[in-house]
């Protein structure tokens, strides 16, 4: 039963994965198109932000909020030593539905004509710098944003140091790698273009080096 608990989670996991992975391709790629195509650029930003606040927050991530959550879950049921991972899939849950509640309240404002009270407050993202190679965003947001941001960061972080734990028990490196890589690109969030590509790096080590935990449990 207890084999059958990791295999299930890593399962969960590695499609969590598979989704985090495809939807930082995405933005990456946006990003790069802005940073390629000057007279685009003010365009790119705004589907960049509108992909990110909206498409990105919430469509897939319900998919990934839920296999996150219910593969450490399953993790922490084979071995208590796992129990962080959880702990971290709950923040970032919380800082899902958090976000979900502002993008709500949003779209709530803008159908009633802008008159809720208080008013929410929608910043454009500040660019710090910005050249052919390389953006930096202002993490200047609003507060329910900005607490959202914050929980997922933290939530990444304790979810990602659980995975590298799994590599050292199971002895495969690239695990431990993915982990370390992915939590790199989490902390670069301010510099997205960059934090993007190692997440994208990170979370593909991760997914596809999962499976031969899969695999040594096969055998």
């Amino acid at each position: 039963m207890s084999i059958d608990l990791l295999e299930r989670g890593i399962t969960y996991i590695r499609w969590s994965l598979l989704i985090i992975s495809a939807d930082a391709v995405i933005l990456t790629l946006l990003l790069l198109l802005s940073l390629l195509i000057t007279p685009m650029a003010a365009y790119i930003f705004t589907v960049v932000v509108s992909y990110f606040l909206l498409i990105s927050t919430v469509i897939p991530y319900v998919l990934v909020v839920l296999f996150w959550l219910l593969g450490f879950r399953d993790l922490s049921h084979y071995s208590r030593k796992y129990f962080m991972g959880f702990i971290g899939s709950a923040v970032t849950t919380i800082s899902y539905f958090i976000n979900i509640a502002y993008m709500g309240y949003l779209t709530a404002n803008e159908l009633a004509g802008n008159v809720l009270v208080p008013k929410p407050i929608m910043l454009e993202p500040l660019i710090l710098m910005y050249n052919r190679y390389f953006i930096v965003f202002s993490l200047y947001l609003p507060l329910p944003l900005f607490i959202s941001l914050i929980l997922g960061i933290l939530g990444s972080i304790l979810s990602m140091v659980t995975l590298y734990r799994l590599g050292s028990d199971f002895n495969i490196t690239r695990i431990k790698v993915g982990a370390l890589i992915t939590i790199i690109g989490v902390l670069s969030i301010e510099a997205p273009l960059i934090g993007g590509i190692l997440i994208d790096v990170g979370t593909a080590l991760l997914t596809f080096d999962l499976g031969r935990v899969l695999d040594a449990l096969g055998k």
